[in-house]
C-alpha cells in the first residue's frame, strides 16, 4: 500500500501518485543530462528549492521540481509505506 502523501521537507508534501521520480543529488551532479534538465526547469520556473540550497534529492511531478533537504532512500520509504 502506498502512501497518498509524501513530506518533502519544509512543510512541503505532494501526492504520491504525482511523483515522477526520486534522484539522489549525487546523481544529478554527475550527470550532464541530469543538470540541464533541472536547468531548464529553473528557466521554465518549475524549481522549488525546500533545501535551503543544500539539496540531498531531487523530486519530479507534473507540475514542479523539488530540491528537498531530505534523502532519496528515505524518501522512497515514506512513498511506499504509509506509516513511515
Amino acid at each position: 500500500m502506498r502512501a497518498l502523501f509524501v513530506h518533502l521537507g519544509k512543510d512541503t508534501v505532494v501526492r504520491s501518485s504525482n511523483i515522477i521520480a526520486i534522484i539522489n543529488w549525487a546523481t544529478v551532479v554527475g550527470s550532464e543530462n541530469n543538470q540541464l534538465y533541472v536547468k531548464k526547469a529553473q528557466m521554465r520556473e518549475l524549481v522549488r528549492d525546500i533545501a535551503g540550497g543544500k539539496p540531498q534529492s531531487l523530486v519530479i511531478t507534473p507540475s514542479a521540481v523539488y530540491l528537498s533537504s531530505v534523502s532519496s532512500t528515505t524518501l522512497k520509504k515514506r512513498a511506499e509505506n504509509p506509516s513511515y
